[in-house]
């Protein structure tokens, strides 16, 4: 019988033939997150209002609420979003431009792929980055959503937990969780102006990566980091290559911190550093080094 260790295992998630390397590295435990409200983390952000913060999000079945938390793992703030829902809450990702910060949510889970025919359809939740008052305790602050974005994937429902901006091509991009052979990254424009949007996402790469729990894009645009409950995947394109063309060369996988249940990651505000937690109440919040090319 073959005997892989957990860590071997884990890796094999990635190796096919769009993989060309598995980077091991040393991983650094920032924090504990203190917050037992925190109890089904999902969707993790840098912050870049607010340094040394991250944002957080709960899963299904939570209320429609953001948590800024330091990197001691202490809660500094609730931003609660009104005219938002909570659905199903799989992703968020934070971004800038034109001097303003930006936070975009993916209410995108759909386990029944039914959220098309029978419930609320996909949403996308665009706000500009919260700016929390200094206060005594922890405050709790309401925020407007500036556009709310429904949208359906172009063949059919699909169950997604991973979306992310790349300023560069001005385009949000999801990656649909399924099986290898089935799943697909799709395209939406990115539009920072109109409040409502109803759009049709387009595929655009069809990449070999079971199981997606969440994705993110580098500040420049040029990488992009796909993670599972156990691992990453790394691609990066040059500047006049799309994501189409980024996903026909090999990527770079490379392991993560052990995770009970890993939904998360995201990039830091220099794109050379990872962030990654875990569902269930008071789990690390990891620090990783993003592998050379």
């Amino acid at each position: 019988m073959l005997n892989l260790s957990s860590s071997s295992l884990c890796l094999l998630t990635f190796l096919n033939t769009t993989t060309l390397l598995v980077h091991t590295h040393d991983f650094v435990q920032v924090a504990i997150i203190e917050d037992k409200r925190l109890d089904e983390s999902s969707g993790l952000a840098i912050s870049y209002t607010h340094p040394g913060a991250v944002w957080l999000h709960n899963d299904s079945g939570a209320a429609a609420e953001l948590f800024l938390v330091g990197m001691d793992g202490r809660t500094q703030a609730v931003v609660r979003l009104p005219s938002a829902k909570a659905v199903d809450w799989e992703d968020m990702c934070s971004f800038r431009t034109a001097d303003q910060s930006w936070l975009l949510i993916g209410d995108i889970g759909d386990n029944e792929r039914a959220r098309s025919q029978t419930q609320r359809p996909c949403t996308l939740y665009l706000l500009k980055e919260p700016v929390v008052p200094r206060a005594n305790g922890v405050p709790t602050i309401t925020w407007n959503v500036s556009a709310t974005i429904r949208f359906e994937f172009e063949d059919g429902s699909a169950d997604c937990e991973s979306v992310a901006v790349d300023t560069e091509r001005q385009e949000i991009l999801l990656l649909t969780k399924t099986s290898p052979q089935k799943n697909g990254l799709y395209r939406l424009p990115l539009d920072l102006e109109t409040p409502e949007q109803m759009l049709t996402a387009k595929k655009i790469a069809s990449p070999f990566i079971p199981f997606a729990t969440a994705l993110d894009v580098s500040p420049s645009g040029r990488t992009m980091v796909v993670c599972s409950m156990l691992n990453a995947l790394v691609v990066t394109r040059t500047p006049s290559q799309s994501w189409t063309d980024a996903f026909a060369s090999p990527g770079l996988a490379m392991d993560l911190p052990p995770r009970k249940q890993g939904e998360t990651i995201c990039f830091d505000q220099t794109g050379q550093w990872l962030y990654v937690n875990s569902e269930t109440p008071r789990q690390p919040l990891w620090r990783v080094k993003l592998p050379a090319n």
